[in-house]
């Protein structure tokens, strides 16, 4: 267990270094992975007494999920931001723009997130936080899309069944992080095509409607 549980509050100060450190680990995990990261790498990163990222942190497996953690919150604020500045012309062309530059603008997130995939599928400390966070990111990634459909939908005067959010932000995220990738890999890849057609394939589902939306069952976690 991370000392930030310790009995006492932790100080201004303390809670500054712990930022400063999950920060340190979020770069230094993404640009190394995790088998060549060290905590000393992390300590100097975050111009920290390496016994410090100990103390409050115990090992790379808790920084690990400290820094998804913290990716998480930025992405929600994203999500929040993008559902008050949905616009009434072209939302879903906004909304796809935004997440598109994020790939270029902040790739150490993506591979913050590749990182964790595949330490989730081993790691029984982290499998658990991955699940979670790909359950808020369709959460999120759901409400926007919701209030995408809802403007469009006013826009058109359409009363078509659309697909749930929840299953449609499943789709999307499998497609945001797979393009996410081909990008990270090979930077002459072109984001803007892929995300041209995906606009258009969304209104063309949006505008013919599905015929039975429904909400996908809670996934539940194996017995």
């Amino acid at each position: 267990m991370s000392k930030q549980h310790h009995e006492t509050e932790p100080t201004a100060d303390h809670q500054k270094t712990r930022e400063r450190i999950i920060a340190a680990a979020a770069k230094v995990l993404a640009e190394k992975g995790y088998e060549a990261t060290t905590l000393r790498e992390i300590s100097r990163e975050a111009e920290a007494a390496p016994g410090l990222v100990h103390y409050y942190f115990g090992g790379k497996d808790q920084l690990l999920v400290e820094a998804l953690q913290h990716a998480g919150l930025q992405f929600h604020r994203r999500m929040e931001q993008l559902i008050a500045d949905v616009p009434t012309d072209h939302p879903l062309e906004m909304v796809l723009d935004q997440i598109r530059d994020r790939v270029r603008h902040d790739p150490d997130v993506y591979r913050l997130h590749y990182e964790s995939f595949s330490l989730g599928l081993h790691n029984r400390l982290i499998e658990p936080r991955v699940r979670e966070r790909l359950a808020e990111r369709r959460q999120e990634i759901g409400s926007v899309m919701a209030r995408v459909i809802e403007q469009l939908q006013r826009q058109a005067g359409s009363q078509n069944p659309a697909p749930h959010p929840a299953t449609l932000a499943a789709v999307l995220l499998a497609a945001f992080d797979g393009l996410a990738l081909q990008a990270i890999m090979d930077p002459a890849f072109d984001l803007a095509a892929p995300y041209a057609l995906l606009a258009q394939m969304l209104h063309a589902l949006l505008a013919q409607g599905t015929p039975a939306p429904h909400e996908p069952p809670a996934s539940t976690p194996p017995g």
